[in-house]
């Protein structure tokens, strides 16, 4: 059993990939799912990708096993109605926003397009409802998504823009 981080890590830094780092030249910052680092150790191979695709990777803080949670693990991210939505923006990703403001901090302008990478469905949930709901699509550019998307995007072989810079 290997978890698909190390496989996809393992890939990109095979060479068999035909990578062009440059068409990853936006901001981006890496949301670390509890699931992941905390219960599975796996802490390094997203950062290995990331710093071989994206050459403005930077780092949240804290990270790693030191990182916030984003609110939406265990099934919360699909969890709604009774006011549950403005809690999980509002109180229990409240750090992570703020995680995520203080790692663009040098380019709020929403005029260059930032990303968050949540290798993990629930936190990507999550963190596309609390950028929403804070508005920071609108007000800073910020776009939310995975790690493979990166990736892809790189590859040569691949039509440039495959990262569709606009909120859905």
């Amino acid at each position: 059993r290997e978890s698909a981080l190390t496989v996809l890590r393992d890939i990109v830094a095979s060479g068999r990939l035909k990578l062009d780092p440059s068409r990853n030249a936006f901001p981006v910052t890496l949301h670390d799912p509890c699931n992941m680092v905390r219960l599975m150790g796996i802490v390094e191979p997203q950062r290995e990708i990331l710093r071989r695709v994206c050459p403005r990777f930077r780092e949240m803080t804290p990270h790693g096993v030191d990182n916030y949670c984003c609110g939406g693990g265990s099934g919360f991210a699909i969890m709604s109605g009774g006011g549950f939505q403005a809690w999980r923006s509002e109180i229990a990703g409240r750090k992570k926003i703020e995680q995520i403001l203080g790692a663009f901090a040098d380019c709020l302008d929403p005029s260059i397009h930032k990303y968050v990478c949540a290798p993990c469905s629930n936190c990507k949930g999550q963190i596309r409802d609390m950028l929403a709901h804070h508005g920071l699509w609108e007000r800073h550019g910020i776009l939310y998504g995975g790690l493979v998307e990166l990736v892809v995007n790189a590859m040569s072989d691949v039509q440039p823009g495959f990262i569709e810079w606009e909120w859905r």
